[in-house]
């Protein structure tokens, strides 16, 4: 009989190593949770490459409207279950994927660098400040609050305190704590804070990347030209119940689960990307 590493290995060559961590979830019969930490056991062991991708579009919920996963099959915010037509997928072009995965590694490679004790000592103080104690071990298992706090902290470091630089989307992905001392843009922002949060045990976290292009503005219904952005998409836990916080670091007035106004009509053209831990 095969175990599930070796049904997921089966599942990627099936789809040439390019699936939606949800979707596969359904179809294999496992849990998020479970589906990711096997892909992270097998890329630790070499079985895939850590450029696999595993990317889904969004689209907006058919009751409440609020912008999900395309293959979530029921709504994060409002539960109602997505009953919608199958479209063919938009594949990604090269080089918007090669700014994803170069975003991924920086995150999921950063603790392997010495310069990550800065972002480590970081951390441990809004840590501090945040709970008065110890860092958290898992943050799904703080109080709902504990976890806003925490979180709200971290991105108003990110935010506030590190320099904006407006550079073309993907030009220079930085590692985190190169971020801290010269800025950066989006991108780089974003490495930042999953990379904080990594660090604080927030493990439930996704990109949300819009590549450069051409896209329709659900609120004129025209069409407009974007330079491309990227946020973060951060999974807390209110007693079982996920609840899914979107932070835009570049966005110099926006709070927790708010975007650039600019942006967020443009939500339903963004790619979902799981960092995996």
């Amino acid at each position: 009989m095969l175990n599930i590493e070796d049904h997921v290995l089966n599942y990627l060559s099936d789809r040439h190593g390019e699936i939606s961590i949800t979707r596969a979830s359904q179809e294999l019969g496992t849990n998020l949770q479970q589906l990711t930490d096997t892909l992270s056991r097998l890329q630790s062991r070499g079985l895939i490459q850590k450029e696999s991708a595993f990317v889904e579009r969004m689209h907006n919920c058919v009751s409440c409207k609020r912008t999900i996963g395309a293959d979530e099959p029921f709504c994060s915010y409002c539960g109602t279950e997505q009953i919608t037509a199958k479209k063919d997928a938009q594949a990604l072009d090269p080089r918007a994927m090669k700014v994803i995965l170069t975003m991924l590694s920086r995150v999921i490679e950063a603790k392997e660098h010495p310069e990550y004790a800065e972002i480590d000592q970081l951390t441990t103080t809004i840590g501090n400040v945040a709970l008065g104690g110890e860092k958290p071990q898992d943050a799904q298992e703080l109080s709902f609050q504990d976890q806003l706090r925490l979180l709200t902290l971290v991105f108003e470091y990110s935010r506030d305190k590190v320099v904006y630089k407006g550079e073309t989307f993907g030009e220079h992905v930085r590692w985190p704590w190169e971020t801290i001392k010269t800025g950066g843009d989006c991108d780089c922002k974003v490495v930042l804070l999953a990379s904080m949060l990594a660090s604080l045990a927030f493990r439930r976290m996704y990109l949300l990347v819009l590549p450069a292009g051409k896209y329709m503005d659900t609120q004129t219904n025209k069409e407009r030209s974007m330079q491309g952005h990227t946020v973060l998409e951060v999974e807390l836990n209110d007693k079982g119940k996920r609840v899914p916080v979107r932070l835009d670091p570049s966005c110099s007035d926006c709070d927790v689960d708010e975007m650039a106004s600019s942006v967020e009509p443009l939500l339903p053209n963004f790619y979902r990307v799981p960092i995996i831990p």
